[in-house]
């Protein structure tokens, strides 16, 4: 009967400002007619006030984005409404209570805050549709931000949308005999940390692995497998595979004892 009390009570996540008691109230109200039917008049202004609020809030469309560190980074934001916007504001969003970034309204134009003046900026000012753009990615600017839409009349509509930097992994693969065996040594460095896995075959391996992060953001990982039977690897082709956010990389080395 009311479609949008029903998407409402099915998908809160579309109106979460809306008090869950008043919703449930409404939801009886609407299964329960027939009990409440000498209510109806008051069933119908209930329900109106629930469609209007839920309207009220909109639609934000966000999309989280991972970029390469010291690199350009963007985040969108596109309200979907046809309602009146004054003004729309980014903020950080950091444990204590969000920080505001830049504005952008008809009035006024873009305004930086001064602690991002030339860090950030609306490269597509508008006020349903907005992009923060980095210029120049640094460590802290990694976490998750609110675009607000000010709407005439009805508050704050707001979306979130998080930035996740990495940096691509540097890999290398080396060996070394000794009198009883034989280590293979791999090591990657990135952001975030990698994962190394080898493949050989054989017996009589053990494998360590030890991390090292680096001020940088970054995170050296390196495997070393000690070999005990080190002439059985002399001409083998051994390969080391490093995953990365999702991408596995391959470093092969055939084993020589050739200067």
């Amino acid at each position: 009967m009311f479609p949008e009390l029903t998407i409402r009570l099915k998908f809160p996540w579309l109106c979460p400002n809306v008090n869950p008691l008043f919703l449930y109230f409404a939801f009886c109200l609407q299964v329960h007619g027939r009990l409440f039917y000498h209510l109806s008049t008051y069933n119908l202004i209930w329900v109106m006030v629930a469609v209007v609020l839920c309207r009220a809030q909109g639609l934000v469309v966000t999309q989280d984005e991972k970029e390469r560190l010291n690199t350009p980074a963007s985040l969108r934001c596109s309200l979907q409404t046809d309602q009146e916007v004054l003004i729309v504001t980014w903020q950080k969003v950091k444990a204590t209570s969000p920080e505001n970034m830049v504005t952008f309204s008809k009035n006024h134009g873009v305004v930086v805050q001064p602690t991002y003046k030339d860090r950030v900026n609306i490269t597509h000012p508008g006020l349903r549709n907005t992009t923060l753009t980095f210029w120049n990615t640094t460590l802290e600017d990694e976490g998750c931000y609110m675009c607000l839409f000010n709407i005439f009349g009805s508050g704050k509509i707001s979306g979130e949308a998080c930035l996740t930097l990495y940096v691509q992994p540097t890999v290398s693969l080396h060996y070394k005999f000794f009198e009883d065996h034989l280590n293979l040594t791999c090591s990657a460095t990135a952001r975030p940390a990698p994962v190394i896995s080898w493949k050989v075959a054989g017996s009589g391996i053990e494998n360590s692995t030890e991390s090292v992060s680096h001020p940088n953001g970054t995170t050296s990982v390196t495997s070393i497998l000690q070999v005990k039977d080190p002439e059985s690897y002399v001409g083998r082709e051994v390969i080391c595979e490093v995953l990365h956010l999702g991408t596995v990389t391959d470093v092969r080395e055939t084993v020589s004892k050739e200067p």
